[in-house]
């Protein structure tokens, strides 16, 4: 369960767990879609996790607040 972490966090743990062997995990990645399409296995989840990886980091907008009126 997700729960109320953010998509940040989310991004981290994902990329942390990938990165335990010390190399890219998107080239791992890449690396295990292609294994998996050689044994004619399906990628959908693996292909996902990629995207979102690759996916551009959201920006954080600046709120703006109210301005004291003079």
């Amino acid at each position: 369960m997700i729960g109320t972490r953010k998509l940040s966090t989310i991004r981290k743990q994902i990329e942390e767990a990938l990165n335990a062997s010390g190399t890219d995990p998107i080239k791992r990645l890449e690396r295990q879609i292609a294994a998996a399409h050689r044994k004619g296995d399906r990628t959908v989840v693996m292909e996902g996790l990629k995207r979102f990886l690759q996916s551009p980091r959201k920006r954080n907008a600046r709120k703006r607040g109210a301005r004291a009126r003079t």
